[in-house]
């Protein structure tokens, strides 16, 4: 059986359907909202692409070096049969998929200035903005230690049900000193290494500030249905 699964892993999956960034529905219709085009250098035009959701309404925007655009319907729709992904170049949000407002602002904003710098291939922007988005996660969950390796064998202890295997990816990050930090003296990664760090982090984060929210939300759903079924039975005894 032939595996899809990469296609949950696109921005655009054809010219009718995409991977809404906003409300993170899968394979949802989305429209060509608006386009536009300006003079990116003196001899490169760049294209401007707002994508409307189908479901949420949310607009997210695309910049490609090429006309993309169906010509009819005055330009309301991408051609066919094209791998849309591969011709943008920006995207904003620039993240796959919007972070979950409860991971704290400071880290959300770190990383995703970083997968935009690494969007653009400005590694050491990326870099920069990685290193200081873990620093900022030792520092919000008061992790001890006086290095950073020790900083996250903290982590790994007080969260035992995350994956050891996540930390110890952090663990391993060459040149994370404070001391390369405090004098921008760093050395950037390149795009594969980055790519392992942001997804490593983002999964972290996901786990520490998310999935205990959702099985709390869900836990208070069960015991609200649980009352009313024992209230309802209360009532109809009490109406015998």
């Amino acid at each position: 059986m032939e595996d899809h699964s990469y296609i949950e892993k696109k921005y655009f999956i054809d010219e009718y359907r995409y991977n809404c960034p906003f409300c993170n529905i899968r394979n949802v219709q989305y429209s060509l909202d608006f386009t536009h085009s300006f003079n990116w250098t003196e001899n490169k035009t760049c294209y401007v692409y707002f994508v409307k959701c189908s479901h949420c309404g949310n607009i997210s925007m695309h910049l490609s070096y090429e006309d993309l655009r169906e010509n009819y319907y005055d330009y309301k729709c991408f051609i066919e049969n094209i791998d849309i992904d591969s011709k943008i170049f920006y995207s904003v949000p620039t993240s796959f998929f919007v972070m979950d407002s409860r991971i704290p602002s400071v880290i959300r904003e770190l990383i995703t200035e970083s997968e935009g710098c690494l969007k653009m291939n400005f590694l050491t922007g990326a870099s920069a903005s990685m290193r200081k988005a873990i620093y900022e996660l030792t520092i919000i969950e008061r992790a001890k230690g006086k290095d950073y390796e020790s900083r996250i064998k903290s982590l790994k202890l007080k969260y035992p049900s995350i994956d050891p295997e996540l930390f110890d990816i952090l663990s391993q990050i060459k040149d994370m000193t404070s001391d390369k930090i405090h004098e921008q003296s760093w050395d950037k990664w390149d795009s594969q290494y980055l790519k392992l760090i942001i997804e490593t982090l983002r999964t972290i984060l996901h786990e520490i500030y998310v999935a205990p929210k959702i099985k709390g939300d869900r836990l208070k759903s069960i015991r609200k249905l649980k009352e009313k079924l024992v209230k309802d039975k209360k009532n109809k005894k009490e109406s015998v």
